[in-house]
């Protein structure tokens, strides 16, 4: 089980740290939860990582769990990747001299990828794992939504929509339970952060995100479900073949049968062999 722990504290509030510690590991993974969640929910996948003598660091997302701001509002960009910076810190003086892995989910992995591509420390770490990546959408918006939202995001970035993430689509119910029904869940996503989100996947899937070239030899995984109905695995199979093509340290891996959340499952798994797979890759970096 976790300790949780204030990560950084504003005038207007906190970001909310958990941490899975162990007194000496071998390494540090420092995660990042997709849209409506927050950080404990990866309490099963982090315990796997303890149990193979890995410490564990997450933190609610802006607009998240018991972090500051309006629910949803994961925005702007700039401020994700620095907060993302931040837990890096942490984890630097923490654990001095230890090797981090960057994990992160769905959106986690939309700012895992962005952060892989140009953020502050990111030729600092030793791995990055990513799964189920919004990079496109199962569910296309349309053209005049998302000009719409577009428009909004420049008026009032904070207003929120319904981010519409069905519960059975996320995974094995024995896994994937509590959910909807958790205090710490919820379903919005503001018009600048669904705008970020967007604009950085169309950015990674046709390789033109600004790139400050210190990852691209640093090991990644890229998982994706087979069967997911929220994030498109075209878009995970698009990029991981740029990467390779462009000669970056990229293993891809699709799981048939598995749902969105990867890490729990679909229909007939629960997702431990995805945990055992991320667990034994990150052992060997």
């Amino acid at each position: 089980m976790y300790e949780n722990f204030i990560l950084q504290q504003f005038e207007t509030g906190k970001l909310e740290g958990y941490s899975w510690k162990v007194e000496d590991p071998e390494k540090v993974i420092c995660i990042v939860h997709g849209i409506g969640e927050f950080g404990g929910r990866f309490d099963r996948v982090a315990e796997a990582f303890r149990k193979q003598n890995m410490a564990v660091l997450a933190f609610d997302l802006r607009g998240h769990g018991k972090s500051l701001g309006k629910r949803g509002h994961c925005a702007p960009r700039k401020d994700v990747l620095s907060d993302v910076s931040t837990l890096i810190e942490y984890a630097q003086e923490l654990y001095p001299g230890k090797k981090l892995i960057l994990y992160g989910h769905s959106m986690g992995g939309n700012i895992v990828l962005d952060y892989r591509s140009r953020g502050r420390l990111n030729g600092e770490l030793s791995a990055y794992i990513v799964t189920a990546p919004w990079v496109r959408l199962v569910r296309p918006v349309p053209n005049i939504l998302y000009k719409a939202v577009k428009l909004l995001s420049r008026i009032a970035p904070s207003v929120t929509i319904g981010s519409e993430v069905n519960e059975a689509d996320l995974g094995h119910p024995d896994s994937v339970k509590p959910f909807n029904d958790h205090p710490l869940v919820h379903n919005r996503i503001s018009a600048l952060c669904a705008v970020d989100g967007f604009e950085t996947g169309q950015k990674l899937e046709d390789g033109t995100l600004e790139n400050n070239g210190r990852a691209k030899q640093i090991p990644l995984l890229l998982m994706h479900g087979e069967k997911d109905k929220i994030c498109d695995v075209a878009g995970s199979r698009t990029i991981a073949d740029r990467m390779k093509a462009d000669g970056e340290n990229v293993e891809y891996i699709e799981w048939g049968g598995l749902y969105h959340e990867i890490h729990n499952g679909g229909s007939e798994s629960k997702g431990d062999e995805v945990i055992a797979k991320t667990v034994e890759w990150a052992k060997k970096i």
